[in-house]
């Protein structure tokens, strides 16, 4: 195989897929990067680390056709460091070593046999599959809402992954840990027959999410498969196994009975409780929220340390009430939000509180429980 490939091609396709190889892989095939002739003028890379794979085609000129292994570490140090704009190689003949030229810079690479490259990832199959077609940035954007509130305990798989739930035309995603939980609504161009439901592991996601900010096209491609999803563009293919599992109908722990609805400045209230927040208890993270008449007080105490205390001006008229929050789960909720105002809706000291953007219709909320007021 001889191919030649501008620096600048040669090195979006490396940075692309080198994040899926295995770096402390027990086959050392799956710490390399395969690269496979595909026509006259492209050429594909290719990594996996058995639970994700990825495929990535860019402009080649195709000397000669075939296949070859490199190590992602030193191809991408490699890469890096060279000075010309033209990179060859080459593999050596009756072996699996690659010869890489660059003006007068030469490497040769001890490569693996690229038969021994997994196939993992079958653009030709033909099981039965479901196709959606999102808009990348806003698919992005509603991963970049939901992802912060999945579980990091590996005892709860399902709830490491993120749930998506297509009825008719809407698209829901969801996450819960167990203390908060996110949901967001897309409306489809498409109409569906019957419900889609799929667990997506959190890493895809933020995968999908890097991939998509370095990728030009316009519309992402979602195909879901019995136990795997993959996600296309023009040039690239990134396969993920799905997580299997019963989802919690997480539909049952959003309140639709909150009768206290409080209006409040975004803003205001993150700049509050990041001020409060540096004389909280590390341990427990609380942060107390005091609903007064058309005032919020926000309090925190360490015993070691000292208190705070802040004081913004909201809509509430309704009796007083005093509870109190994990506040990172109110920021990761606000920040994820884009509008001036915030809606809190509240029914209890101890009930399921829901934050969300004003005038939003329900799109997007994040529900918090509270925690006792000690």
């Amino acid at each position: 195989m001889e191919i030649t490939l501008n620096k600048e091609d040669f090195s979006s396709g490396i940075k692309i897929v080198e994040k899926i190889t295995a770096q402390k892989a027990i086959q050392p095939i799956l710490s390399n990067i395969l690269i496979e002739a595909v026509s006259s003028d492209r050429v594909k890379f290719c990594a996996t680390d058995l639970n994700l794979a990825i495929n990535y085609k860019a402009q080649a000129e195709v000397v000669g056709t075939g296949a070859m292994t490199l190590s992602a570490k030193k191809i991408s140090e490699i890469v890096s460091k060279l000075s010309s704009t033209q990179i060859s190689l080459k593999t050596v003949e009756d072996s699996d070593n690659i010869k890489i030229k660059s003006g007068k810079t030469e490497f040769d690479l001890i490569g693996l046999n690229p038969n021994e490259f997994p196939k993992v990832l079958n653009e030709e199959t033909q099981e039965d599959f479901k196709t959606v077609v999102l808009n990348k940035n806003e698919f992005s954007r509603c991963i970049k809402q939901v992802i912060f509130a999945v579980s990091m305990q590996e005892t709860q798989a399902v709830l490491t992954g993120v749930c998506f739930n297509i009825e008719k035309n809407i698209l829901e995603m969801a996450s819960t840990d167990g203390n908060r939980l996110t949901r967001v609504k897309k409306e489809l161009d498409e109409e569906y027959s019957e419900n889609i439901n799929f667990i997506v592991p959190s890493k895809t996601l933020s995968e999908v999410q890097r991939i998509s900010s370095i990728v030009e096209d316009e519309n992402i491609t979602l195909k879901i498969y019995k136990n795997k999803i993959i996600f296309e563009f023009t040039n690239l293919t990134f396969q993920s196994r799905l997580i299997e599992g019963v989802y919690p109908k997480y539909q049952q722990l959003i309140p639709e009975n909150n009768d206290k609805k409080i209006i409040v400045d975004r803003a205001e209230l993150i700049n509050a409780i990041e001020r409060v927040a540096i004389m909280v208890n590390d341990r427990t993270n609380v942060v107390k929220f005091n609903f007064i008449t058309n005032q919020l007080e926000i309090m925190a105490d360490t015993p070691e340390a000292g208190k705070s205390k802040d004081y913004i001006d909201i809509e509430y008229s309704y009796d007083d009430m005093l509870t109190a929050f994990n506040y990172k789960y109110v920021l990761d909720g606000l920040k994820n939000m884009d509008s001036k105002n915030i809606e809190i809706e509240i029914s209890d000291v101890l009930a399921a509180s829901i934050f969300k953007p004003q005038d939003d219709e329900g799109n997007y909320i994040c529900l918090i429980m509270p925690v006792k007021v000690q």
